[in-house]
Order: structure tokens, then C-alpha cells, then sequence
């Protein structure tokens, strides 16, 4: 079935077409049948009367015979016929209608005259069909020659009213019609159920054909039929089958190909022979700020950023190859390259985007940092050589000032491992993060290690560094590293000390926020940082002061580590300071959730 219900196949014009035709047919046959039915009944109903006649007529020859013969009187028969006898001469001798002195001489009567000649009947018999004026009725008059036909000795007639004989044959004729009739409605109705058996399976294959043409392929048609219509039906069903599953194949092409193009981060567009946009990845659409469904068939020229890869488009449709392109769009590099695709079964064009803007970001970072690497490690090897080769070249330089070059190499040397084990540290941390070496780590004890740790260097600069942690965060832990944590925090306590002047002081807290985040909190009373430079001294060998910083022993790498170190554990960092006012750097991580289930 290829609905729930079936067509309505009364409302079918096929269903008429056939019954109509089958019904003409059944008609003409049955109003042939009848007809030529009541012709045959006619004809045998009038056959039988004039041999009923006949049959009359011979018992009425050999009784009136004898009589005429002697001459006697004629008796009158009682009869629904009408029974004449007459002379030879014609005379009507007895009638049991009319009196017979009244009636004239039947001699002329074509009956008389029929029966009279032996050529036109071979027993002598009369037959005729006339108007009778003495009745003034039509009659059917059958006479029979009395003795021998060569020489009659009178004759003997019997007629009855037509009437008569019209009602016999129209009660036959009638009982022929009903009987006709009732097998012509009887056939009308079976050749409805025969038409209705034959109509409603191509029905049933128009609408199902109907809606394989919208898309509907699942539909089945019953193949019961042991006819032609079973084999269309199932020849309808396997195309059907086929269909579908060539439709399903290529979805799950288009699919695939929609996953794989999708998941792509280089821009995706092709377009057609006519230059419309037929595929568009989510890629190309975040690159070129459009709306990714709004832009399937349109023309390429209207959207909003035909204008900037006109040219690449143009000569692409213009020349097979590989065309590429390099634009700037909304302060972003953006690389193009097209390629025109035509053969049998395609021919359009594929234009890939790629966004470089981090790419040349990062290329400009790397540039900067190993100029600035260079640059940091030059001046100290400068340093170093000239110290090395002063204390060469000069052998009788005194015992105190070789011991001041020598010293003064010691500071390069050490200022030489801070920059390589910064840099070292850097490295670490830009390498790939696994958390399954992460702990679970009660912070206040990493804020106490690097409290000790590092009062001996608060202690050597004349400054008070003072450590003081709140009773419910060490309820509370984080998952991390130690090291890299300890990092943290000493990076942030060796700046506040080396900023703060002789008899400042250095606070580091840990705290609870109101936002439920552990906070670390390193403020000193230093010199601070101009507003200016807040975002920038995160930036690898950034120096708010170059050269105080390089008399302080700094690589310009610490807040860099700072930062890493804060991104890797999802944390914030937050700098509040103003010149002369000192700085207060606070850091927030998330807190690790107690297990439920434990």
C-alpha cells in the first residue's frame, strides 16, 4: 500500500472511463440480444398461432367436409377464434360472429385465393394478414380448401384478432426485456468490480509514483497480482529501493564531505559554472563575517566581499591553475588561493581562505624574541669577553683590579644562567600540558615553602617580607604542579623585593574571594608601574626601566613565566599599581570541588 489510505477511486476518471466502456458494451450487447430475443419470440409466438390455426383448420376440414358434402345444416362452433365456412362460390355458408346472410361473397379474399391455389401451399392452406371490415379490426385469417384443392367443395376459415397475438408477443417481449435488463444490470455491476480491480492498482501506483517524484522512497505497492500490474508494481517497488538507497549513499557522501569540510579551519567556498556559492564551511563564513546559511545559492557577486577576490575569481574562470591571492579584511591577512575545476561532471571553481594573522603574529613574536634574546645575551658575552680579554692582555695588571674584573665576570656569568634558565623555564611551559601529572595541592603550604625560601633574599635587601595565609584556605586545594606554582610565586616576590627600597615591606596573602576563587596577593612599596605599561610587561624582555632593570639583575622574562603559569592553571592576574605608590599583583585560581561520592 502506498498510503495508510487508499486513493479515492470513485473520484478516479480512469475508473469511469473503463466502466463507461464496459457498461456501452454490455448495453449494446444486451439491447442486441433482446432485440433480436423479441424478434425470435415474435416470430415463434406468431408461428405457433397460425400452426395452432392450421392444426384448427384441418379438425375443421374433416368435420365440415361430410356436411357440405350432404348438404346439411352447418352448426355454429363456439370458439374464441372466429370460424367462417363458405361454398365454393365464396358464399359464407356460417359464422359464428356475424350472421352469414349479411356478409358478402369471400371469394376475391386473399386467404380464399391462397388456399384455393395448390402451387402457393402445398395442404391447401391459406395465410393472411388483413384489415377486416366487418370486424374493423386487423386479423390473421387462416383457410383451408374443403375436399380435394383441385376441386374444393368449400372452405373452411379460422382468424383470430391480431391483438391478441400483439398481446402474446409483448407479454413474451417483456418477460425477454426484464430478464434482459436484469442480467445487463448484473453485468454492469460485476464489470464495476472487475473495472474497480483493474483501476484501483494504477492508482495506487499514480500516487505512490507521485510521491517517489516528492522524495518519498520508503512506500511499498502490493506485487500480489499474477498480471501485469504485479510486475509493474514491483518493478515500481525496485526502482523505489534502488532510489533510496542511492539517495542514502550520496547523503551520506554529502555527509561526510559536510563533516570533513566543517571540520576544516581553512575557509571552504566552491562555486558553480554560474558562479554561485553552493558550498560554504563554517571556517570560510567566520572569516569573511557572513552568515553561513543566508549565502548557499547566491551569486558570488553579491555578496559583500566579491569586490576584494574579484580578481582571484576572474582568473580563475578565466585560466585553469592554481591562482592565489593575499587581502586584508577587517585588520585580519587572509590568503586566497583558487582553483578551477572542469571536467565531464563538474565544472566550477574552489576558493580556500586561510587566516595568517596569528601565523604572522606569532612569526613577528618569535622575530622579536630572538632579536631580544640575541640582544639580552649579547650584552653580558660582550662583557664577559672584554673582562676575559683585559685580564689576558694585561699581565701585570694589579692583584685588586683583576679580582674587580674578575668579579664583575661572575655577575655576567650569573646574569648569563638567569636569562638561559628563564628561558628553560619558558620552554617548559610552552610545551604541551599533560594534567596527569598534576597533584592536589593545599596551597598555603607552597605559600609557606617560598616564604622561607625566599626571606633570606627579602633579608639581604633590607626588606620586610611578611607571609599571611587565611584558616579556610587551607580547607581548600587546587590540582597542579608545586614547582610550577612555587615558580609563580618566587617570579612575583623577586620583583617585589628588587623594586622595593631598603626598609620596605613585601606582603604576600592568601586569601578567599568573594567569588569563591583562591586569591594570591604579593604587594610591595616599591616604585610602581605607570598605567601605560600594565599590559605590556607581561611581554617576554619587556622593561618598564631597561636600565634599572639590568642594574637589578632582572632577564625581563619573570611576569612572562607569571602569566604562563596563571593561563596554564585557567587562573586570572590582575595588577593594581601607580608610580611611586609600589604594586599589588593578584592572581585567582578556580578551586578543586570535593567529590560527592566520597
Amino acid at each position: 500500500m502506498p498510503t495508510n489510505a487508499d486513493p479515492n477511486i470513485y473520484q478516479s476518471k480512469l475508473l469511469w472511463q473503463v466502466w463507461g466502456l464496459l457498461c456501452a458494451l454490455v448495453l449494446i450487447s444486451a439491447l442486441s440480444i433482446g432485440y433480436f430475443a423479441a424478434q425470435q419470440v415474435a416470430s415463434d409466438a406468431r408461428a405457433a398461432i397460425e400452426e395452432s390455426l392450421a392444426h384448427q383448420v384441418q379438425l375443421l376440414k374433416q368435420f365440415y367436409t361430410p356436411l357440405i358434402l350432404r348438404e346439411a345444416a352447418l352448426p355454429v362452433i363456439q370458439s374464441k377464434q372466429r370460424i367462417t365456412v363458405l361454398g365454393s362460390d365464396g358464399t359464407v355458408l356460417s359464422d359464428n360472429r356475424e350472421d352469414a346472410g349479411l356478409m358478402e361473397n369471400h371469394l376475391k379474399r386473399p386467404e380464399i385465393i391462397a388456399a384455393s391455389a395448390p402451387a402457393t401451399s402445398a395442404i391447401g392452406l391459406g395465410i393472411a394478414q388483413r384489415y377486416s371490415t366487418t370486424l374493423e379490426q386487423d386479423m390473421l385469417y387462416v383457410a383451408l380448401a374443403l375436399g380435394s384443392p383441385d376441386a374444393p367443395t368449400g372452405y373452411v376459415r379460422v382468424s383470430t384478432p391480431l391483438t391478441s397475438i400483439e398481446q402474446k408477443v409483448n407479454a413474451m417481449r417483456l418477460q425477454v426485456n426484464l430478464l434482459t435488463g436484469a442480467f445487463t444490470f448484473i453485468a454492469i455491476l460485476i464489470g464495476l468490480y472487475f473495472a474497480r480491480r483493474i483501476v484501483l492498482p494504477v492508482l495506487r501506483m499514480t500516487q505512490a509514483s507521485a510521491l517517489m517524484a516528492s522524495g518519498e522512497f520508503s512506500l511499498r505497492l502490493d506485487e500480489g497480482h499474477a498480471n501485469e500490474l504485479g510486475s509493474l508494481a514491483r518493478a515500481l517497488n525496485e526502482l523505489a529501493a534502488g532510489t533510496q538507497a542511492k539517495i542514502e549513499e550520496v547523503a551520506a557522501r554529502q555527509n561526510e564531505l559536510t563533516v570533513v569540510l566543517q571540520g576544516m579551519t581553512d575557509g571552504i567556498i566552491a562555486l558553480n559554472a554560474d558562479q554561485a556559492v553552493i558550498q560554504i564551511n563554517r571556517s570560510a563564513a567566520t572569516i569573511l563575517n557572513l552568515e553561513q546559511s543566508s549565502i548557499i545559492n547566491k551569486p558570488f557577486q553579491d555578496l559583500s566581499i566579491a569586490r576584494d577576490l574579484s580578481d582571484i575569481v576572474t582568473a580563475g574562470f578565466t585560466a585553469f591553475g592554481p591562482h592565489f591571492q593575499t587581502m586584508t579584511l577587517g585588520g585580519r591577512r587572509i590568503e586566497v588561493s583558487g582553483l578551477r575545476l572542469g571536467d565531464a561532471s563538474v565544472e566550477g571553481m574552489i576558493l580556500v581562505l586561510r587566516d595568517t594573522t596569528e601565523l604572522h603574529r606569532l612569526e613577528r613574536v618569535r622575530t622579536d624574541f630572538v632579536a631580544n634574546a640575541s640582544h639580552e645575551l649579547k650584552t653580558p658575552i660582550s662583557a664577559l669577553r672584554g673582562f676575559v680579554d683585559t685580564v689576558i692582555d694585561d699581565t701585570e695588571m694589579p692583584a685588586e683590579t683583576r679580582r674587580t674584573f674578575l668579579v664583575r665576570s661572575q655577575q655576567q656569568i650569573h646574569r648569563l644562567a638567569s636569562i638561559v634558565q628563564d628561558l628553560l623555564q619558558l620552554s617548559r611551559l610552552d610545551t604541551g600540558y599533560s594534567p596527569d601529572s598534576d597533584k592536589t595541592l593545599v596551597l598555603s603550604d607552597v605559600v609557606h615553602q617560598v616564604h622561607l625560601t625566599k626571606i633570606t633574599d627579602a633579608e639581604m635587601k633590607q626588606v620586610q617580607l611578611i607571609c599571611d595565609t587565611s584558616p579556610e584556605c587551607q580547607q581548600h586545594s587546587i590540582q597542579g604542579r608545586a614547582d610550577d606554582l612555587a615558580l609563580m610565586l618566587s617570579n612575583l616576590i623577586d620583583n617585589a623585593i628588587k623594586y622595593s627600597d631598603h626598609g620596605g615591606t613585601v606582603s604576600l596573602t592568601l586569601t578567599m574571594n568573594g567569588e569563591g576563587l583562591i586569591q594570591f596577593n604579593v604587594t610591595d612599596q616599591g616604585v610602581g608601574i605607570p598605567a601605560e605599561e600594565h599590559d605590556k610587561i607581561f611581554e617576554r624582555f619587556y622593561r618598564v626601566d631597561p636600565a634599572r632593570s639590568r642594574n637589578k639583575g632582572g632577564t625581563g622574562l619573570g611576569l612572562s613565566i607569571v602569566k604562563h603559569v596563571v593561563e596554564r592553571y585557567q587562573g586570572r592576574i590582575k595588577l593594581v599599581s601607580r608610580p611611586g605608590q609600589g604594586a599589588s599583583f593578584s592572581v585567582t585560581f578556580p578551586i578543586l570541588q570535593p567529590d560527592p561520592t566520597r
